[in-house]
């Protein structure tokens, strides 16, 4: 008991850490990808937060394999360089009773992933598609800046400000273009500016000397040159986000004929079998020797892994396609990871 203790504390400090530099990475990740999109400056921060965190909290399916997998390799490489494995067997423990040792961690953490990957990852999708649905209903015109280009991508309106007076908070050389079903609008105005509406949550946008064109399917398209327009662009609020079956119940996928939502399922139901295998194979592949020290099968080890993680996006979009049959489907591969797991097996029975 005493040395399954060992090996266990050995194992989880370092999971512990690589799973914060993980998270801290994803964070850093997601923030960066999403405040480089200049769009980002139209949507208010605390929908900002949610979308990081949401995006990290769904990517928790695979840190959990990943950080157990790299630090069964380091820990167990560790050991064996330091010849703590060899004295253990040399006390009669052989490396399956190693496996034996660590296998109430790695069930905790295949557990952990099951539950992440069928209920957390869905919640944190469904999170994640609210909060861009509220920040597209939400984009403040008052933070657009000079030069860029801004698309509201599910109700088409484009916004470009050439200039902005900060002291006066007013835009100069505006151009917005909103597409409607029977005719669209193009503006432009050589100035703009927002004050409250009656509501005073939906802030009504005034432009300055410009002209409006609407633009119909019929060819009979208007032009008015104005001294002063008003647009209340909130009054049409977009259509609710719609289904996507990443954010779907693992219940509703499970009975579900289509091949998307199948695949999907799949994806779900094979993460926990492929975290368990895949921590098998590390225990395996961890053995080295003193010369090559503790990451002796790190790189190699940590290739392996990705080249799982990629086969099974390859199968998920083949389900999708239909050139995978959904038998087996992404069982097939669990059973190369099996097959695996009983060729290493067999050099040390």
């Amino acid at each position: 008991m005493i040395i399954t203790r060992y090996i266990t504390r050995e194992i989880l400090r370092p999971f512990a850490l690589i799973c914060g530099v993980l998270l801290l990475l994803m964070v850093s990740y997601s923030a960066l990808v999403l405040l480089a999109d200049a769009e980002s400056n139209l949507i208010p921060g605390d929908l900002l937060a949610v979308l990081i965190i949401s995006k990290t909290i769904a990517a928790f399916e695979l840190f959990l394999p990943l950080a157990l997998y790299i630090t069964l390799l380091l820990g167990l490489g560790k050991l064996y360089s330091e010849q703590e494995i060899s004295a253990l067997q040399a006390s009669g423990m052989s490396v399956f009773g190693l496996m034996k040792s660590l296998m109430p961690l790695i069930v905790s953490i295949t557990i952990l992933t099951a539950i992440v990957a069928m209920f957390v990852r869905p919640w944190a999708y469904d999170l994640r598609y609210s909060a861009k649905f509220q920040a597209q209903q939400t984009y403040d015109f008052e933070h657009l800046e000079e030069g860029y280009f801004y698309e509201n991508k599910d109700s088409g309106q484009v916004y470009f400000v050439r200039g902005i007076d900060t002291k006066n908070d007013i835009k100069q050389d505006i151009f917005i273009y909103q597409p409607k079903d029977e005719a669209s609008q193009i503006i432009y105005a050589e100035q703009g500016y927002t004050k409250e509406g009656l509501d005073k949550l939906s802030p009504i946008m005034v432009f300055r000397n410009g002209s409006a064109y609407q633009l119909t399917r019929s060819d009979v398209d208007t032009l008015i040159d104005f001294n002063q327009f008003t647009i209340e662009p909130k009054n049409k609020q977009i259509a609710s986000p719609s289904f996507k079956r990443k954010a779907a119940s693992t219940q509703y996928l499970a009975g579900s004929i289509d091949k998307n939502e199948q695949a999907e399922f799949q994806w779900r139901v094979t993460s926990a079998f492929k975290a368990l295998l895949l921590a098998i194979i590390a225990i395996l592949l961890a053995k080295t020797s003193p010369r090559q020290g503790r990451y002796g099968k790190l790189i190699l080890g940590i290739l392996f892994f990705f080249v799982i993680h990629a086969s099974s996006l390859v199968s998920k979009a083949w389900m999708e396609q239909g050139v995978l049959s959904p038998i087996p489907g992404m069982w097939s591969i669990v059973i190369v990871l099996l097959m695996f797991t009983a060729v290493l097996s067999k050099r040390y029975s």
